[in-house]
């Protein structure tokens, strides 16, 4: 293995473990290799790279900057046989390559494991998710493509570590579970009804209203809506098991 690559949060290119420094003027190269990374990384048509990167160029114009920018990323990598271009169709050689995306999905499409923990195996996962794709590096069309999707497939394998938990009545490591998600997601009100009821199961009423109430707030602020009639309903079922549990001094005060 000759390069790694991180484009999960901070954007980092290394040689034999030395990081490479890009220069200004070798920027749309290295546009060039974040692309291809976002598309699969073997076999990219270059019409999709183009579109990607040109999207304003056309016919003979397009093609020959696409090829300009592939001499110089080759330049850049010191490694001409490390990218290759055949029959229109452009591939990073992944036995020279180390990229923490190609990692990180091959950690979730890993059977589970019965000895694992789910919360040991998210917390396995998070090791390689450092931030979301390019997360600082750039917010075209293709990148926020692969950003959103690698995100939403993260949450999903950690709501079905969550719900796993829940399904063992292991309410604590549900809900760090859930908390970690609405890090990826703080808009998603599933994640907070999922906390919600782990801390009702955990009797920490109070953390269960702030879960709420979190949600309420940022729903309001950032979408101008309020929660919907599932959060709701577990609101009201949370302040009565609170009301409930109280005891006659806490009435009083």
């Amino acid at each position: 293995m000759c390069f790694k690559i991180h484009v999960l949060g901070q954007f980092r290119l290394l040689k034999l473990d030395v990081p490479i420094q890009v220069p200004r003027r070798l920027r749309k190269p290295q546009e060039l290799l974040q692309a291809l990374i976002a598309l699969g990384g073997t076999e990219v048509g270059a019409g999709a790279l183009i579109d990607a990167l040109w999207p304003d160029s056309e016919g003979d114009a397009a093609y020959h900057a696409l090829e300009s920018t592939l001499y110089r990323l080759r330049q850049l990598l010191g490694a001409p046989d490390a990218v290759r271009m055949t029959g229109g169709k452009v591939s990073l050689d992944r036995d020279r390559f180390w990229v923490d995306m190609w990692e990180f999905e091959q950690e979730l499409q890993r059977p589970r494991d019965d000895a694992t923990s789910p919360a040991e195996r998210i917390g396995r996962i998070q090791q390689l998710y450092k931030g979301h794709f390019l997360e600082h590096g750039s917010e075209k069309p293709w990148a926020l493509r692969t950003r959103y999707a690698l995100r939403d497939r993260f949450l999903r394998v950690i709501r079905d570590a969550a719900r796993m938990c829940e399904s063992r009545r292991l309410w604590q490591d549900a809900a760090n579970l859930y908390r970690s998600a609405l890090e990826l997601d703080s808009l998603n009100e599933d994640l907070y009804r999922g906390l919600m009821v782990c801390h009702q199961e955990l009797g920490d009423h109070s953390e269960a209203l702030q879960a709420y109430w979190r949600c309420r707030e940022l729903l309001t602020r950032f979408l101008g809506v309020p929660p919907n009639a599932k959060t709701e309903a577990l609101y009201h079922s949370v302040r009565e098991r609170a009301s409930a549990a109280a005891t006659p001094e806490c009435f009083m005060r």
